[in-house]
């Protein structure tokens, strides 16, 4: 299996994008989001890689900014019924921290924003998934994480806990920076996340 592709960016399309390595151009399906993080043309960078199999459409080369990206897009298309076009779909409208939420929040809401996946599917997915994330996975959290759903106030600060100690932070430290906070108990985890980690910012 080609793992990465060193080269320099030749052309970028949408859904796609074209990688010269040594002469080759590799053309490559790639997410919105891989996309949008290129850099411009003719600059050399890493492409971490997946070659697929169809018995319709033969070999597809796909594409991805980081290996986070590939490991979700591999545990989605592992998925019954859901295939690489619905995993792009996927990844291309939320990035792997909004997916890892929305999992763990049970937001079929927000995954079925992706184009081609319908409620059922955005259902699967959680279903699927949810065994399989840790918060600690995150590895940033942002104002405009996706939209999740409230969830009772002490599993939110255990989450919240479990994503800040993984990302360096110390058990007390984080633990103090709740204690802080006015109405920790009724946030949800996005705000949760957000507010704690304003407050360790601010230190």
């Amino acid at each position: 299996m080609i793992s990465f592709i060193d080269g320099y960016i030749e052309e970028i399309r949408d859904g796609s994008v074209v990688i010269e390595h040594d002469g080759i151009g590799f053309m490559m399906a790639m997410s919105g989001n891989s996309i949008s993080r290129l850099p411009g043309d003719h600059t050399k960078i890493r492409i971490y890689t997946l070659l697929g199999f169809n018995e319709n459409t033969g070999l597809s080369l796909y594409g991805f900014i980081d290996k986070q990206e590939r490991d979700l897009f591999i545990e989605l298309n592992n998925i019954s019924k859901v295939g690489p076009k619905a995993a792009m779909a996927v990844l291309s409208v939320m990035t792997p921290d909004e997916l890892r939420l929305s999992v763990i929040a049970g937001d079929a809401k927000a995954i079925s924003r992706a184009p081609g996946v319908g409620a059922k599917m955005a259902e699967r997915i959680i279903l699927e998934l949810k065994d399989r994330i840790d918060v600690s996975d995150l590895s940033e959290t942002s104002s405009d994480t996706a939209q999740t759903k409230a969830i009772p106030g002490k599993a939110v600060r255990n989450d919240v806990l479990v994503a800040l100690t993984g990302m360096g932070f110390s058990g007390g430290e984080v633990l103090n920076a709740m204690k802080g906070i006015d109405g920790a108990d009724d946030m949800d985890l996005d705000s949760l996340l957000g507010e704690t980690l304003r407050i360790l910012g601010s230190k």
